[in-house]
């Protein structure tokens, strides 16, 4: 194909006078989701802050037509492996895999410049055109990732009554479930903050995640529109902080996710970390929502068995897919 089919994007950097419309783009690969625009702010804010990224937009009539993010975290030269994140998006009506390709290889040209050592990306198992273009470009699957959705209104009457069910059985317990703006304890942000660093530890992954300092965490937690202290549930045995589970709400468009949910390794095993995704459930419920996602590792079998116990169903595999760089 000729070299002007590859160029035609005529890429540009993105500023972020272009998030609405690069959140329109991605909402075309899932229309019952649409990307919410301030989210994606805050994502791109994020990864400015806690690393170095490189993002491109071509734009035609108003519109965006491919996006391109490559990004890595800031390394340390105690760094043993170095990865870096691609997303390539090209609307369906012009999408071509030399196009494709073409954005692919502009991000990892990126990332030998910045040293890394391995491009990865996640794709879902759906876009099969992306699959096999990124396969015959040297990219092999690493890992799995089941984004699995929950009905919350023909499944209503049976949440709730659950939720009720769960909240009961905790109280007999001595375990006090409540949202962080309940939570009197002046210390709670740093009990909490020691307990999600401890259960990030356990996430499976292949690349190695980085430890953020308190501030660092604070911030990018509740930073993001879509996460509120009033939405934020934690449990509580005695004085210690023993779980968490806490939904990104979007502020304009699109569904609840499951941010994180944890527990502390010494109650695991006790029904907590179900009885705190009820309270999510419960309380998204009332907000009026009708569905909620949530992504997991495959290899996560614990999360992934109790989500089938909460009627989840999986409306997609996400496939994780790394590339050697040298």
């Amino acid at each position: 194909m000729p070299s002007s089919h590859l160029l035609d994007l005529d890429l540009r950097p993105a500023t972020f006078d272009d998030v609405e419309v690069v959140a329109d783009l991605e909402a075309t690969r899932d229309p019952e989701d649409p990307s919410d625009p301030e989210l994606l702010r805050f994502w791109w804010s994020k990864s400015s802050r806690s690393g170095v990224a490189m993002r491109l937009v071509n734009v035609r009539e108003g519109a965006a037509v491919a996006f391109l993010s490559t990004r890595h975290d800031r390394w340390s030269p105690e760094t043993p492996r170095r990865f870096g994140w691609i997303r390539a998006v090209i609307h369906s009506d012009a999408w071509t895999e030399p196009r494709y390709s073409h954005l692919v290889s502009t991000a990892e040209d990126w990332l030998r410049s910045e040293k890394a050592d391995v491009a990865a990306t996640h794709v879902g198992e759906s876009f099969g055109r992306e699959l096999e273009a990124l396969n015959r470009a040297g990219y092999r699957e690493v890992r799995r990732q089941n984004d699995s959705e929950l009905d919350l209104v023909g499944q209503r009457d049976r949440l709730l009554a659950e939720a009720s069910r769960q909240r009961l059985r905790m109280q007999g317990q001595g375990v006090r479930l409540l949202t962080l703006s309940e939570d009197s304890d002046p210390q709670r942000m740093v009990k909490l903050y020691e307990m999600a660093s401890a259960a990030e530890q356990d996430i499976p992954t292949t690349v190695p995640m980085r430890a953020a300092e308190f501030d660092e965490w604070k911030r990018d937690t509740f930073d993001n529109p879509g996460v509120r202290e009033d939405r934020f549930w934690i449990a509580r045995e005695g004085e210690k902080m023993v779980g968490l589970s806490v939904l990104t709400f979007p502020p304009r468009r699109g569904l609840p996710w499951t941010d994180f949910t944890a527990t502390s390794k010494d109650v695991r095993g006790r029904g907590i970390a179900r009885a705190l995704k009820y309270e999510t459930i419960a309380q998204a419920i009332d907000l009026g929502f009708m569905r909620i996602r949530t992504s997991n590792d495959s290899a996560n079998a614990p999360i992934l068995h109790l989500n089938r116990e909460l009627g989840y169903r999986l409306i997609r595999p996400v496939i994780e897919l790394h590339r050697e760089l040298n």
